[in-house]
């Protein structure tokens, strides 16, 4: 095995859009930056329905046009019942912030690959199938990474100022460090592939993403430009029980977890197919929008989405994206939040820079600005999970303005201090009126919601 040896200024793990996000702010500053990606692009990943924000982070990497060519705009969330009798539409142009009404739905492979171009073109080196395996450190501060590529042919020692873990789910750092900690949810799984000739809303509506609330989780529908559509589901624990029971056609049976692990680990793809084919047909809206469609590929599966991390940092390294929190997808806030968390690191790291001073209390300012948005949309996801709170989404009427709260949320529009004040305002109100809701509901409606027809 060759052994090779690098000096550089910042080392990144992971070429996802936090790893190129970062690695083009700090090259753009003139420093030596080498990312390391385990695997090899082009590669399937979900969070393909993006935030309006995110236009905000697009322009300032210089992509913007590059994504306005390939992908599809999107100007609007719509949010359905399971048979699509209630409906509610949030257009992006609604929210507190009128600057940026619409972003994008993209294929991950392609967006991912747009950024890491961008990253090399603005002098980042990228290291393509290179596994790392250690951090190293001295003083108990680290100084660099061993890497090792995929093939076995060469050892890679690094040595720089930082090390930006971007490593995703994988938590590079924060897994060893036993830092993980899992959010409080019910545990929920997903199940997703992509169909070809789903129906679609037409003119400016075709890009919307549809999130179907049905008894047992949600669906979302993302188009892309062209012909193909994601499709998905998330589900609780309970409904992933009945799974072999409905792909034998007999849901009344009780669900058993034997074959659980398999499945979800992939094992079983006729399975997932069967659970989620079963699942489209039991929900009226999504069924009719995909009657004419076609299944590109085995039905995919991610379990367990909801994580945060002690700290966000150690001496010589910190924690960006996905490697220092993950939340549930409902509101497609991943790759904003990823991609936000790198242009926060990187004005830390300027001051890191300046101040020749690396140790994790640099990265405190970052920290705190990104678990602040993350408590806000941490707070949606769990009311999303509670049916008398997902009933206010369809309220007929902008009752004390907070579906134009809910809308911002929608759109991430969570660290401008010019609304950042009036959104929490109308968040504690919008809960407030949710608990009201659910009192009203156990009086006068059987103590079921009125959308997902659940207990409350």
């Amino acid at each position: 095995m060759h052994e090779a040896h690098i000096d550089c200024d910042v080392a990144i793990i992971g070429a996802g859009p936090a790893g190129t996000a970062l690695a083009t702010h700090l090259a753009r500053d003139k420093k030596r930056v080498v990312i390391f990606e385990r695997e090899s692009f082009p590669r399937f990943r979900i969070g393909e329905s993006l935030l309006p924000l995110n236009l905000a982070l697009f322009r300032e990497l210089g992509v913007e046009d590059e994504l306005e060519r390939r992908f599809i705009r999107k100007y609007a969330a719509n949010f359905s019942n399971d048979d699509g009798t209630k409906q509610s539409r949030f257009p992006f142009a609604n929210a507190l912030n009128k600057e940026f009404p619409y972003c994008y739905e993209v294929e991950r492979a392609e967006l991912d690959q747009v950024l890491l171009d961008n990253a090399t073109g603005h002098g980042a080196e990228v290291r393509m199938g290179y596994t790392v395996r250690e951090g190293i450190e001295e003083g108990g501060r680290v100084v660099g990474l061993v890497a090792v590529k995929n093939d076995g042919s060469e050892r890679v020692t690094v040595r720089c100022k930082v090390v930006a873990d971007c490593s995703g789910r994988a938590a590079f750092f924060g897994s060893r460090l036993g830092l993980k900690r899992d959010v409080q949810l019910e545990t929920r799984t997903s199940f997703f592939s992509h169909f070809e000739n789903v129906a679609r809303d037409p003119g400016d509506r075709e890009g919307d993403i549809q999130i179907v609330a049905f008894e047992h989780g949600w669906f979302w529908m993302i188009p892309f430009k062209g012909n193909t559509t994601s499709v998905g589901m998330v589900v609780t624990d309970s409904y992933l029980a009945k799974r072999k029971q409905l792909q034998l056609g007999r849901p009344e049976e009780r669900g058993q977890h034997d074959e659980s692990t398999a499945a979800v680990a992939g094992a079983a793809a006729e399975i997932n197919d069967a659970f989620l084919a079963a699942t489209i047909a039991q929900t009226p809206y999504v069924r009719e929008r995909l009657k004419h469609a076609t299944q590109k590929f085995p039905a995919r599966t991610i379990a367990n989405f909801s994580y945060v991390m002690d700290r966000y940092a150690t001496d010589g390294a910190v924690f960006v994206g996905d490697a220092g929190a993950f939340l549930d997808p409902v509101f497609s806030s991943g790759v904003f939040l990823t991609m936000k968390s790198a242009q926060l690191v990187a004005e830390d790291l300027r001051d890191a820079f300046a101040n020749n001073d690396f140790s994790a209390s640099r990265f405190a300012r970052y920290e705190k600005r990104i678990r602040g948005a993350q408590a806000i949309f941490l707070k949606f996801i769990k009311g999303w999970y509670d049916p008398a709170f997902v009933d206010l989404f369809f309220a007929p009427r902008n009752f004390l303005g907070l579906k134009t709260a809910i809308t911002s949320v929608l759109a991430a529009d969570l660290f401008d201090p010019r609304h950042l004040w009036r959104l929490k305002l109308r968040i504690r109100l919008l809960f407030a009126l949710a608990n009201l809701h659910r009192r009203t509901l156990r009086r006068s409606h059987g103590g079921r919601s009125l959308v997902q027809k659940m207990a409350v």
